[in-house]
């Protein structure tokens, strides 16, 4: 499943697929004057939305192997949280930084 969300600047894509028991996710953010896409849910603004610690060994990757329960509990948050302008404000401004200083994937 792939969810689109829409901000000021960016294009966001909650992504969740199912393999086997378990399931991918990540949460992906488009710059819309670029093109550019980058896998975010690794970001120290995110992982603290989504309550994962950064000793957490999921947080050197892009793509999260998850339970059906968590899955369920990253993309209701995800949802919750790109819904909140105040924050989408602050976390475009974040993104825009990560931009700048090169840390972003460029995924296709």
């Amino acid at each position: 499943m792939i969810m689109m969300m829409q901000g000021k600047k960016y294009s966001f894509q909650v992504v969740s697929q199912r393999e086997g028991c378990h399931y991918w996710f990540s949460l992906r953010a488009s710059c819309k004057t670029s093109g550019r896409t980058s896998c975010i849910n690794n970001l120290n603004t995110i992982l603290s939305q989504f309550g994962v610690e950064m000793e957490d060994s999921r947080v050197s990757d892009s793509e999260w192997i998850v339970s059906k329960r968590e899955v369920r509990c990253f993309v209701d948050t995800a949802t919750q949280f790109l819904s909140d302008a105040a924050f989408l404000d602050y976390l475009e401004k974040q993104l825009d930084e990560d931009r700048m200083l090169g840390e972003w994937e460029n995924v296709f």
